[in-house]
């Protein structure tokens, strides 16, 4: 680190002269590399982390814009049903028709049903009862 720094300083001095900088070891120039190495690597992967983050956001716009899409398709498709033919409507009033005598016909059969009335112990056909005792 102390010599990261010295390197620092001494690039960033103008008015030093190149041979009077001080001449690195090979260890010192290799971690400077392996550091650089770092550093770039830790770049790349931010960078690679950004466009994956925009990547989704673009996608998940992609996906909403097309919920909208099919929300406003479906509410067309709903106002243009509301809006009836006359042919349509010469439909669903035949239909309405058609129901309303169906009803009328089981409601009659309905209406026909008998309720039962108990017989008591002495019309039943079931053997025992009081006059056995």
């Amino acid at each position: 680190m102390v010599a990261a720094n010295t390197l620092v300083q001494s690039m960033n001095a103008e008015n030093v002269d190149p041979a009077e900088e001080k001449v690195l070891s090979p260890k010192q120039l290799q971690r400077l590399e392996e550091q650089k190495a770092r550093e770039a690597k830790k770049a790349a992967k931010r960078k690679e982390k950004a466009m994956q983050k925009e990547r989704k956001a673009n996608e998940k716009a992609r996906r909403e814009a097309e919920r909208e899409r099919k929300l406003e398709e479906m509410r067309l498709e709903k106002e243009s049903n509301k809006t009836e033919t006359p042919k349509k409507l010469e439909e669903a009033k035949r239909l309405a028709e058609e129901k309303e005598l169906f009803e009328k016909e089981f409601a009659a059969e309905r209406a026909k049903a008998v309720n039962h009335t108990k017989k008591s112990a002495l019309e039943s056909n079931r053997l025992g009862g009081s006059h056995m005792a």
